[in-house]
């Protein structure tokens, strides 16, 4: 960028002299240049170094020093005013008060023309352009050239750290390091102490008027240092973050203009590139992984040498002893076939899968689709009971409280954990997950060894004579509660539950004796079987527990 200083240094400047805020001269940035004298209202631009003759203002020293005070609060980079005609000399009162404000005051010579100024200032300005335009081109073609021979984050930060001279970091959105510059330690030091105490202490955004465009860079004070928080994006989605620490000294906004904001806008252009690549290889080789798995779930392989040779380049290694667990994602509310999940909480629950499985140490393989989950962890078959607690427990503390309503069903193969018995475990696991959800609704876990009852009752529903059996005795029980509003299917099963003891079924449904001994001889008389014959009992409850299970197993 021009400053004031650099300004001072022009030929054309030659006999000039700083009258106050010497030692500002390089702090002051110089955008524009022109010609003003009083009034001078709203005609002067922040950053515009203005030459005046003091036409109007001379000869009045009041006058002059009120011209000064209205260029110092217009934002000016310098005054710069010509002395030997119409002001002899600059009033003691006016250098005050630009040493006050920290505004250079310059006194130029009456011979110097202001056109010849203008006219090297100019020229200065668009030098530094053309030296900006190409700082940027430079910067952008080399930083792609490093993405392009496969550069990770690192030397993507130590090629942003070597282009302006700071270090700088690269951090993903839980504040974890992806990528430091060779500098960077202390930079690094002071992040990691500052995200496990606290958030960092927002200072201030680059306000719109200096900076539209960018206004979500942040800056904050990370110790006693000035640091830059970049957002990276990715089509509109929030990736990480470039953090780097300003030179000292350096304002916050004047750097919005400065040539280092340059270098790491392409920094978080090509790491934003990066995370777009490293997305597109992840999602390609997780897909793999995920079919490779359901192609072991569902039983694909018809030899074990043809998925070794898969499982070795994906990184699996299936000749350990695994136990198969299937889950679904269910929202809370009346239950839907197909909810639709939200992209992140899909990433968060696979990330929640892969850090239980390193906390407990133990190999592991996962995939999805859609909804349903299906998981192997590893585990020797004596613990199988254990794990599965153990893994469910962890990932549903780190899963659940932020999952906005979600809840997670499981079922688990404990009865199939071993060596290659990827197929029968999830085809038991799926069973106990269905059986589970359907008795104890979505949000539980449902081991096989607990699906005995359940799946024999399924097994004998399916028979045609148990079928006419089953209805025949409890189609006219339903009809009756139905028509009259009294639920006899319900008395029937409390008074199985306590064992036939007329008391208690009564104090439960909170019933008069002779209003229950009634309902009891309505169901002796409606399905043609006698209580108090253990065989008929038996069939009661048997084509009691059929009707129920039946119920349950419709969608």
């Amino acid at each position: 960028m021009l400053t004031v200083a650099d300004v001072v240094q022009l030929d054309v400047m030659e006999g000039a002299k700083v009258l106050a805020a010497k030692e500002r001269l390089s702090q002051r940035r110089v955008d524009w240049v022109s010609v003003i004298e009083i009034p001078v209202e709203n005609f002067i631009r922040k950053n515009e170094l203005v030459l005046s003759s003091a036409i109007g203002s001379g000869h009045d020293p009041a006058l002059f020093c009120q011209f000064t005070r209205d260029v110092i609060q217009s934002g000016a980079s310098a005054l710069a005013v010509a002395t030997g005609h119409y002001l002899r000399r600059v009033p003691e009162e006016a250098i005050q008060l630009a040493e006050e404000a920290k505004m250079p005051l310059i006194e130029v010579p009456w011979e110097r023309r202001f056109s010849d100024i203008v006219q090297q200032v100019a020229t200065e300005l668009n030098r530094k352009q053309d030296q900006i335009a190409r700082l940027s081109k430079d910067v952008q073609q080399h930083l792609l050239q490093l993405l392009l021979r496969g550069a990770n984050l690192s030397e993507i930060s130590a090629a942003t750290e070597e282009r302006w001279s700071q270090p700088s970091i690269i951090v993903g959105l839980n504040g974890e390091i992806l990528g430091q510059s060779p500098r960077s330690k202390i930079l690094s030091r002071l992040w990691a102490e500052y995200t496990e105490k606290h958030p960092p202490v927002l200072v201030r955004r680059l306000s719109d008027q200096r900076n539209p465009i960018h206004t979500e860079w942040r800056w904050f004070r990370l110790d006693d240092h000035n640091c830059l928080e970049m957002p990276i994006r990715t089509a509109s989605k929030l990736q990480g973050y470039l953090l780097s620490l300003l030179p000292r000294g350096v304002d916050v906004e004047e750097f919005a203009h400065a040539e280092g904001l340059i270098v790491l806008e392409h920094a978080a252009t090509t790491a934003a590139l990066w995370f777009l690549q490293n997305q597109a290889v992840r999602e390609t080789e997780l897909k793999f992984r995920h079919d490779f798995v359901w192609s072991l779930a569902k039983g694909e392989f018809h030899s074990r040498e043809m998925p070794r040779s898969r499982a070795r380049t994906l990184g699996f290694d299936i000749d350990r002893s695994y136990l198969c667990l299937a889950g679904r994602l269910e929202k809370a509310g009346p239950p839907r076939p197909d909810p639709e999940v939200p992209d992140q909480l899909v990433t968060r629950l696979e990330q929640e899968i892969r850090r239980t499985s390193r906390q407990m140490e133990r190999l592991l393989m996962a995939a999805s689709q859609g909804v349903e989950w299906v998981v192997y962890l590893e585990t020797p078959p004596e613990q199988a009971v254990e794990s599965a607690h153990e893994f469910l427990d962890r990932l549903e503390a780190g899963l659940l409280p932020g999952a906005d309503g979600w809840r997670l069903s499981w079922g688990i193969a404990e009865n199939r954990t071993g060596h290659f018995t990827f197929e029968n475990g999830y085809q038991d696991a799926r069973t106990a997950l269905e059986i589970g959800r359907k008795q104890k609704g979505p949000g539980h876990r449902s081991f096989f060894k607990e699906t005995g009852l359940y799946r024999a009752l399924r097994h004998l529903g399916n028979q045609p004579e148990m079928q006419e059996i089953t209805w025949k005795t409890m189609e006219q029980l339903f009809n009756y509660s139905k028509q009259r509003g009294i639920d006899l299917i319900q008395t029937l099963k409390v008074y199985i539950r306590h064992q036939c003891n007329v008391s208690q079924t009564a104090r439960e449904l909170n019933l008069h004796r002779q209003s229950l001994l009634y309902r009891l001889r309505k169901i002796e008389f409606l399905t043609g079987l006698t209580l108090l014959n253990p065989d008929d009992l038996f069939l009661l409850h048997l084509s009691l527990k059929i009707w129920e299970n039946e119920i349950n197993e419709r969608p």
